[in-house]
């Protein structure tokens, strides 16, 4: 764990050096290109700081305070840096966009230098991630996390090399819509890999049921498969992370199910329910007697 936590922080603040540096020399080169490059590997510091809270917070354990402990932090933060990606690709598609009727002087010196150490340090940071994925592929999300970040790593590389190739064509060529064309063009693609993100993190923090899961088959597995239930109500799913789904639901049962015999049936639904993804289960028994109101 240590070692991960020290991997992670190294690329976090190579990355943000980057980020830093292309916004910089991207504004004094007057390069739309260099300045989207520095969004995508901003969206990646992002992943990596999920990545490290994943490996931090959400192991910590509830308190009185928090009962879930902080497994939402995962959706929260993926879905601020998702929102603000968004809008910060907007302004810069209106922005390339006027740049191509309106084509400005691009120093394209400092966009080939700058864009070559972008390459350089997310192919290194991928590199170190990569090594470090391989050796823990068996933890599971955290695991996951890392494949992420190390995923958007190479293909942030890759965008570093096409900005280089931008810069080398306005180099010998001049021609200056080069620059605002190639930043439409990442900020398309990096709409297409941010809205997934941005449409899952608010799905999971407005307690959704996740989408590979059909409520009514799951109503229907468990009634199908445990005959003393009279009835399902009340039934809600929902994922605190991208790994903890939750159940809860109200069954009527038959006045001869004892409670020795609910417990069993508790665990036969934690069972069925375990092999659709769903990790907790929370069942409140009902008789023909007493039902609940059906709120939702």
């Amino acid at each position: 764990m240590e070692k991960k936590k020290r991997i992670l922080v190294t690329v976090i603040i190579l990355n943000l050096i980057i980020v830093v540096s292309q916004i910089g020399f991207g504004i004094y080169a007057h390069s739309l290109a260099l300045i989207t490059d520095a969004v995508h590997n901003f969206q990646d510091v992002i992943s990596l700081i999920i990545a490290f809270i994943a490996a931090v917070f959400m192991t910590r354990k509830p308190t009185d305070k928090m009962t879930f402990g902080y497994l939402r932090s995962e959706a929260m933060a993926g879905f601020i840096n998702s929102a603000f990606l968004v809008g910060a690709i907007v302004l810069i598609i209106i922005s390339s966009i006027e740049r191509l009727f309106f084509p400005q002087e691009v120093d394209s010196i400092y966009v080939i230098i700058v864009g070559f150490i972008a390459f350089v340090v997310n192919a290194l940071s991928a590199y170190f991630l990569g090594l470090h994925r391989h050796d823990q592929d068996k933890h599971g999300h955290e695991d996951l996390n890392i494949k992420a970040a190390y995923l958007h790593l190479l293909s942030d590389a890759g965008i570093s090399v096409g900005v280089v190739i931008g810069g080398i064509l306005i180099y010998f060529y001049k021609i200056y819509w080069v620059d605002p064309l190639i930043s439409i063009l990442f900020s398309l693609y990096i709409f297409k890999e941010t809205y997934p993100v941005l449409k899952k993190t608010y799905m999971i923090l407005m307690e959704s049921v996740p989408p590979d899961i059909d409520t009514k088959e799951i109503q229907e597995i468990i009634l199908r498969e445990c005959k003393d239930i009279l009835e399902l109500h009340d039934l809600h799913i929902w994922a605190l992370s991208s790994k903890d789904i939750y159940l809860t639901a109200h069954i009527v049962l038959k006045p001869s199910v004892t409670v020795e015999e609910f417990d069993k049936k508790v665990q036969q639904i934690s069972k069925l329910m375990d092999e659709k993804g769903i990790n907790h289960v929370t069942i409140q028994p009902e008789t023909e007697n007493f039902k609940c109101p059906n709120v939702y």
